[in-house]
C-alpha cells in the first residue's frame, strides 16, 4: 500500500485532473436510492442533511462534492496527503488523510461510498478493512464499492491492483455480514477507457 500511496502523492494533480469529470451518476443514483429507501422503510425523516455519507478513498473529491451539492452530510478521506489537498479544493472542506486500516469509526455513517479505492487493498487485508467499514456503518447502512473486473493482483506503474469477479466479491461481502443488494458490471466512463470493465457491489449492513 505504501508504494501505491507514493504513486498518488507524486501524481496527485494529474490523477485528479483525469478523473474529476468522470460521470459516476449511474452508480451514485443506485447508491442514493438504497440510502434513502432505508429511511423510508424505517419511517424516519429523510432530511438529506441528516444522512451522513463517508467517501472512503475520495480521490479527486468528485463524488464527495456531488453528494454535498445534493444536500447530504459528507466526510471524505484518502490515504494520500497530496490527493487530500486536491480534493479539499474541490469539496471546500477538510479531507482527512487516513488509510482504511486506521479507521476507527463506530456506527457513524448511513452510507459508505468506496469508488475505485478498495481495489488497492491486498487480499490478505481486505477482510479487516471490510470489518472496519461494517463497524463504521449504522444498522442497515448502505455500502458501495467498485473494483477492476478480473482475477489476481497487478502492478500498474507502481500501483498495486487487486481484481475481483462476481463470485469473489459476493463472498467477501457476505462473509463480512453484508446483505448483497446488487452486483453489476459497468464500463469505464473515462474517455478512451471504454473497453475496461468495473465490477460494483451495493450491500447493506446486517446484524448477525
Amino acid at each position: 500500500m505504501n508504494q501505491t500511496i507514493l504513486y498518488y502523492d507524486k501524481n496527485a494533480e494529474e490523477f485528479c485532473e483525469a478523473t474529476k469529470n468522470a460521470d459516476m451518476s449511474f452508480c451514485r443514483d443506485k447508491f442514493l436510492y438504497l440510502l434513502e429507501q432505508r429511511y423510508y422503510i424505517e419511517g424516519k425523516d429523510t432530511d438529506k442533511l441528516k444522512i451522513h455519507i463517508l467517501d472512503a478513498g475520495c480521490g479527486s473529491g468528485r463524488d464527495a462534492k456531488a453528494f454535498l451539492d445534493m444536500g447530504y452530510q459528507v466526510t471524505a478521506l484518502d490515504a494520500s496527503k497530496k490527493i487530500c489537498e486536491e480534493a479539499g479544493k474541490v469539496t471546500g472542506q477538510e479531507v482527512f488523510c487516513m488509510q482504511f486500516e486506521d479507521m476507527e469509526f463506530r456506527q457513524e455513517f448511513d452510507g459508505i461510498w468506496a469508488c475505485a479505492s478498495l481495489l488497492h487493498v491486498s487480499y490478505t487485508e481486505i477482510n479487516e478493512v471490510m470489518k472496519r467499514i461494517w463497524d463504521a456503518l449504522r444498522e442497515n447502512g448502505v455500502f458501495y464499492a467498485s473494483f477492476k473486473y478480473g482475477k489476481g493482483m497487478r502492478n500498474d506503474k507502481g500501483r498495486l491492483f487487486y481484481d475481483y469477479d462476481e463470485i469473489a466479491l459476493k463472498n467477501i461481502a457476505v462473509n463480512s455480514c453484508f446483505w448483497v443488494e446488487d452486483i453489476f458490471v459497468t464500463q469505464d466512463v473515462r474517455n478512451g477507457r471504454e473497453n475496461e470493465q468495473w465490477i460494483n457491489v451495493l450491500a447493506r449492513k446486517i446484524i448477525p
